[in-house]
């Protein structure tokens, strides 16, 4: 792994002993760049690159926005050469300068303990001399807290903005043996680009309404959760590992998105304060994810 300036890491230990570790980057987006139960590492570091190309890639977060906006609402920003990631973005073609929001490339102002990280995001805060808002578009804070308890993590994010918005984490969650499965209950529609559609007739889903995704398959779609539309329950079997991804929210704006390129040694499980990521319909929102590494 590279060499990063200023991590925060995180200690703990499980009822039976094996430490747990967490770190992030808070000058780099608050990017969860590992996270280890004893010798096991479950961040893929194969996605360094997308990290040092554009802020993706390990544990990135999401927010305000999701994914990238179109050409027409996107700010202008006065000098791109003060974001240099910009440039190598636009090279192959994408046009959002900060795609998922602007929370995951600027520093973010934090205070930490063992264990506990408490981080603060806001529009007035400058990056690179430039206000946050002018780089998202609208104002906004956003609170992300974390907590490596003995069981793992625990982290909590909330926003308020100006205009709709959302927060979630997209991490990118280790395949060892580059195969695996992700068992979750679902509601019995889904999102494909933000429109919905019915469950594909092929996906193994139970009488109970549980999922058993094969990662032999690829995906990029946006799930609910089942039987409690407020509380999502998402196993993934990566064979060597397994990690329970658990979130709360309090209302019904809320989803999970599973992303995996076919063949890629990473799946990403992404918890998020909306129904429809791509149209979401609050301005104040928050979530609580629990990643519990069995």
């Amino acid at each position: 792994m590279s060499a990063f300036n200023h991590p925060i890491v995180l200690t703990s230990q499980t009822e039976n002993g094996e430490k747990l570790q967490a770190t992030f980057l808070p000058e780099k987006g608050m990017n969860l760049i590992s996270y280890k139960k004893g010798g096991l590492e479950i961040i893929d570091q194969s996605t360094l690159p997308l990290f040092e190309e554009r802020f993706a890639g390990l544990g990135a977060l999401i927010g305000p926005h999701f994914h990238r906006k179109k050409i027409e609402v996107q700010p202008k920003i006065t000098d791109e050469s003060l974001f240099p990631h910009i440039a190598r973005i636009r090279a192959k073609g994408i046009t959002d300068p900060f795609s998922h929001g602007i929370a995951r490339y600027a520093p973010w102002q934090t205070t930490a303990t063992e264990h506990t990280i408490k981080a603060t995001l806001s529009g007035k805060d400058s990056w690179n001399g430039v206000p946050l808002a002018t780089l998202e578009g609208q104002n906004f804070k956003m609170n992300f807290q974390v907590n490596l308890t003995p069981k793992g993590l625990l982290l909590d994010l909330d926003i308020v903005s100006d205009t709709d918005s959302l927060v979630g984490i997209h991490y990118y969650l280790h395949l060892p043996k580059n195969r695996g499965k992700v068992i979750s209950g679902i509601q019995p529609f889904y999102l494909v680009q933000g429109v919905e559609n019915p469950l594909p007739p092929e996906w193994a889903v139970d009488p109970q309404h549980v999922l058993t995704f094969d990662l032999e398959n690829e995906a990029d779609f946006t799930l609910f959760p089942y039987p409690n539309a407020r509380e999502g329950k998402i196993l993934l079997d990566a064979e060597t590992y397994k990690l329970m991804t658990t979130y709360h929210c309090q209302s019904q704006e809320n989803s999970w998105q599973l992303y995996h390129p076919k063949g890629a040694s990473f799946v990403c499980i992404e918890p998020l304060s909306s129904q429809n990521p791509k149209y979401p319909n609050l301005s104040v929102s928050s979530i609580r994810i629990s990643l519990e590494i069995i």
